[in-house]
């Protein structure tokens, strides 16, 4: 079948928006690679990595501890799903069903830890904590497949219910973007997973999904809307050539991202709310 390339790493990078502190940031982000080979469902060996993102809702209450809850049953419940994408309301369900459970024993932790402290839950919160917390998500497994010539190839598959969006950039050049392909299209009211939300056929509706395959050396990156805008202004204002015009990040660590995120803040090229990417290289090591 052919040897399994070693998977790339995965490297995340966030901040959070001025004015607010760290523990204010209601960004999210996970990621898994599978330690072994597969197989497909056509029999083929494969390995994966998943990466999920999520954009909590500031409206909603608890939505930081949603967002983190989330990206991480994203991950799980495409990596127990196989090739989950040709059964979308299959692996919804799962999904729903799974962070649905694990709110609830949240929520009671949470409640126990608020009266233990001598904080219990007010009656001006009980509303917020009834109608639960919203959230987008965006997950994307990238994953390398041995083909019968025994040659490698790297495919991407990518699902999104709201506006964190995955782009696939070969050299430099936008060449995909998912679920959002203009700066047009962002709006103030994205689609968003309710922690209360048991409505499994209208979110397998509302949600997309979206696959392609990538070369050796392309990037794949998964970011939350405002950084989204901000790619997707670049591929457009840059002599209308699709170039991306990122910092190489390999030697960036979180303070540098935040100085650089800042930066555009100041030039009025990035809107003021909280930032993150994960960003992946196929075929190669990040």
């Amino acid at each position: 079948m052919g040897d399994i390339p070693a998977l790339p790493s995965a490297q995340w990078l966030w901040t959070q928006k001025a004015g607010s502190s760290e523990q204010e940031c209601e960004d999210a982000a996970y990621s898994w690679q599978s330690g072994e080979a597969g197989v497909d469902s056509a029999g083929r060996a494969v390995a994966s990595l998943y990466v999920a993102v999520s954009d909590g809702a500031s409206e909603s209450l608890l939505a930081r501890d949603w967002a983190t809850l989330l990206v991480r049953d994203a991950v799980e419940s495409m990596r127990l799903a196989g090739d989950w994408w040709q059964e979308l309301g299959t692996f919804v369900r799962d999904l729903m069903e799974r962070s649905a459970l694990h709110w609830d024993a949240f929520l009671t932790r949470y409640q126990a830890e608020r009266a233990t402290q001598g904080r219990p839950i007010a009656w001006y919160e009980q509303p917020g904590l009834e109608k639960g917390a919203f959230a987008t998500v965006l997950g994307a497994e990238i994953r390398a497949t041995v083909l019968d010539d025994g040659t490698t190839h790297w495919f991407w598959f990518a699902f999104a219910l709201g506006d964190s969006c995955v782009f696939q950039l070969r050299g430099g050049r936008l060449v995909e973007s998912f679920p959002v392909r203009s700066v047009e299209e962002f709006g103030i009211t994205p689609q968003l997973l309710g922690s209360r939300n048991h409505d499994v056929r209208l979110v397998a509706e509302r949600m997309r999904v979206a696959w392609g395959e990538l070369l050796p050396g392309d990037e794949l990156l998964l970011t939350t809307d405002a950084l989204a805008a901000w790619v997707l202004s670049q591929a457009t204002d840059v002599g209308g050539n699709g170039i991306v015009a990122l910092p190489a990040f390999d030697s960036f660590d979180r303070q540098d991202f935040a100085d650089w995120v800042d930066d555009q803040r100041a030039r009025g090229r990035m809107r003021n709310d909280d930032v993150t990417l994960v960003r992946t290289r196929a075929g190669a090591e990040a």
